[in-house]
């Protein structure tokens, strides 16, 4: 029975070194298991993911495009500000005329008076709002079609593929970077003259 026994766990024994012999052998040469990558991959190697970065700052300093939006966001908020100005200063001549007729009016009058400026200070109130909600609408429309144009230009910048992702470096989101990686004077080159042609045809 003991004979039978240790036969037995002789055989399991050279089963189980069997099994791993075979499974290290199927392994690479390192002994990681070989793992498969589902997808495609947009960078030429998975071992190492290419990333590069661009400063931001620079980006608005030197990109033409940007540079235009600013002027254009910059004259829109000139003329909102002067039609509020004018509405603001319309509205303290037109009490200080109506000033006098309140001084020497009835009480009716004066209630009259009193009730059609309250009128025109919310009117006035209102159309400041207006001209304030539509400017900020305009801005955040251009800064979000210059934010797209800069997108879709990495996209013609990276066809390479040289890249697995592009990004924009800001203040205060990294806190190291390796200058081997900014890609910020090449991206401004790209964008004047990618846009620059767009805008020629």
């Amino acid at each position: 029975m003991t004979k039978g026994l240790l036969v037995l766990n002789i055989v399991l024994l050279l089963a189980v070194g069997v099994l791993f012999f075979l499974f290290f052998n199927s392994n690479d040469r390192t002994g990681d298991p070989i793992i498969k990558r589902p997808g495609i991959d947009t960078a030429a190697a998975w071992e190492h993911t290419p990333v590069a970065y661009f400063e931001m700052d620079s980006i608005e300093a030197n990109f033409i495009e940007f540079k235009r939006m600013q002027d254009s966001v910059i004259k829109k908020e000139q003329l909102k500000n002067d039609s509020i100005n004018y509405l603001r200063s319309y509205f303290q001549d037109y009490m200080q005329k109506m000033q006098t007729h309140f001084d020497k009016g009835s009480q009716h009058e004066k209630d009259s008076i009193n009730f059609l400026l309250s009128q025109l200070d919310a009117d006035i109130k209102n159309r400041i709002a207006v001209l304030n909600q539509n400017y900020q609408a305009e801005y955040v429309s251009k800064q979000q079609d210059i934010i797209m144009q800069i997108k879709n230009y990495c996209k013609e910048f990276n066809k390479n593929k040289k890249y697995s992702y592009i990004i924009a470096k800001e203040p205060g989101l990294f806190y190291y970077t390796d200058n081997a990686y900014n890609i910020t004077p090449e991206l401004v080159k790209g964008l004047n003259e990618y846009y620059g042609k767009k805008k020629k045809n």
